[in-house]
C-alpha cells in the first residue's frame, strides 16, 4: 500500500545517504576541496540524471563566484574540455562508472593536464580510472529504474559535502558572496522571504 511505498523509498534513500557519508574518502574529498579551490577554469559534465547532480553543483559554486560551467551537451562540454589545462578542474558524474560520454571528458582532461574528479557508485570503474580524485557515493539502484532515486541523494550528499568544505576554507569571503547572491533574488520572492 502507500504508507508501505514511502517507508521503503524513504529508507533506501537514507541508507544510501548514510552509506555514502559513512565509507566518503576524506583524504579524497578534501584533495577535491583544493583543486576546486585554485581552479582558473571548472568544467562539470554529467549525463543523464547524473546532469542534475553536475547542474546543482554549477549553482553552488556560481554563487561563491567559482569559474565553473556546466554542460548537459557532451559535445559542448568536450569542446569547453578541450581548452583546459594545468591549474584546470573536470569533474564528471556518472553513477554507474560506465558511461561513455564521462569517460571521455574525464580522459581528454587528464590529457590536457586538469586535474580530474570522479563522482560514482563504481570505484573501480572506466570514469574512476580517469578521475585524479574519486568521490564514492553508496547506492542501491535497482537494474531497471524510471530514473535515479537513492544515487540521486548520494551524488547530491557529495555535492553538499564539497560545498561546506569550500566555504570553510574561506568563510568570510564566501558568506558575503552568499549575502549579496541571496539578496540579489530576494525582492522576487512574495512574501519577501526564503
Amino acid at each position: 500500500d502507500a504508507a508501505e511505498v514511502v517507508a521503503k523509498v524513504a529508507f533506501q534513500e537514507a541508507r544510501a545517504v548514510e552509506e555514502t557519508a559513512r565509507h566518503l574518502d576524506v583524504a579524497a574529498l578534501d584533495a577535491a576541496v583544493a583543486a576546486l579551490r585554485g581552479a582558473g577554469r571548472i568544467v562539470l559534465y554529467g549525463a543523464g540524471s547524473s546532469g542534475l547532480t553536475a547542474l546543482d553543483l554549477h549553482l553552488k559554486l556560481t554563487r561563491v563566484a567559482l569559474p565553473a560551467t556546466h554542460w548537459s551537451d557532451a559535445h559542448l562540454a568536450l569542446t569547453a574540455t578541450a581548452l583546459v589545462g594545468a591549474g584546470d578542474v573536470v569533474l564528471g558524474v556518472s553513477h554507474s562508472g560506465s558511461t561513455r560520454e564521462t569517460t571521455e571528458l574525464l580522459h581528454l582532461a587528464r590529457e590536457r593536464g586538469a586535474t580530474t574528479i570522479a563522482i560514482t557508485n563504481a570505484p573501480a570503474s572506466a570514469v574512476a580510472r580517469e578521475a585524479d580524485h574519486v568521490l564514492a557515493t553508496s547506492a542501491r539502484e535497482p537494474r531497471y529504474r524510471t530514473g535515479a532515486m537513492s544515487s540521486r541523494l548520494a551524488q547530491l550528499t557529495i555535492v553538499d559535502v564539497l560545498t561546506v568544505r569550500l566555504l570553510q576554507g574561506d568563510f568570510d569571503r564566501a558568506s558575503e558572496l552568499l549575502r549579496r547572491t541571496y539578496e540579489a533574488v530576494d525582492g522576487h520572492r512574495v512574501d519577501g522571504r526564503a
